[in-house]
């Protein structure tokens, strides 16, 4: 349902913008109710104006411009009015969508009645909760390694792990860190971040890898990624990954159009 909404927005969003563009063009005077019908001959296009005894009668190339104009605006008129239409259609739409989903109807339902209903589909805020209270032990430090802490007050590996951390976190992105993942043919794995895509209920992979100069780490950064799809994680879509090397720090332009994408 989440999905189909947003689908709904953007619909809204570009159908709006076509109707203020239309709009904005329009300047008809009278133009809409002329009538004027256009044939297409081997020397060229003709243009015929109907007159009040209902006959159409040739157009001189003179006014030929003055017909196109014409035929113009009154394209921009019927895009209006179907745009215009289509706003009022699409707003009765999510409205009924929004009523008729299936967790508002449990949301509606009354404290009691939740308490004894079982949700065909959990609502959005106790989704997160749960997901956020689940209890997991992420992947052990070494002894002596440096120690970095978030805003949020736990323990990564690195100064830039720390920036991503807490980035989503200012951005109220919901993410574990080291949250341990079973791929097929690999075991567990533990990857920087594994975020929530609260509208379509899944998994997000966010992996960032820091030491790009060390030849073997790049080689195993390689293959990760390509296990990785092998399991059905896609970079751009539920794969994420940032890369550095010691000339090429973390770049937070980089950082911030994967944050959009996340937030989007």
């Amino acid at each position: 349902m989440s999905g189909l909404m947003n689908e709904l927005k953007k619909r809204q969003e570009n159908t709006e913008k076509v109707m203020k563009k239309m709009e904005q063009m329009i300047s008809l005077n009278g133009m809409d109710e002329q009538k004027i019908n256009v044939v297409l001959r081997q020397k060229g296009i003709q243009f015929y104006k109907k007159n009040q005894s209902g006959e159409y009668r040739y157009i001189p190339k003179t006014k030929k411009e003055e017909a196109i104009k014409i035929l113009q605006q009154q394209y921009y008129k019927k895009i209006y009015e179907s745009t215009t239409k289509e706003m009022r259609l699409l707003g009765k739409l999510q409205t009924f969508l929004e009523q008729q989903a299936a967790e508002t109807i449990y949301q509606n339902l009354g404290k009691g009645k939740q308490k004894v209903v079982i949700p065909i589909v959990v609502p959005k805020e106790q989704f997160i909760e749960a997901w956020l209270s689940e209890e997991y032990t992420g992947k052990p430090f070494p002894e002596n390694s440096p120690e970095y802490y978030t805003d949020r007050g736990e323990r990564v590996r690195s100064k830039s792990e720390k920036i991503i951390a807490d980035k989503l976190y200012r951005e109220e992105i919901h993410y574990r860190y080291e949250y341990p993942l079973e791929l097929p043919g690999w075991g567990v794995v533990y990857p920087d971040f594994t975020i929530l895509d609260v509208e379509n209920r899944r998994n997000i992979i966010y992996e960032h890898f820091g030491m790009m100069d060390d030849e073997n780490y790049a080689g195993n950064a390689i293959a990760k990624v390509q296990r990785y799809a092998s399991a059905g994680y896609y970079i751009g879509d539920n794969f994420f990954i940032t890369m550095e090397s010691s000339r090429n720090p973390l770049d937070s332009r980089t950082l911030d159009g994967i944050v959009q994408q996340l937030k989007s």
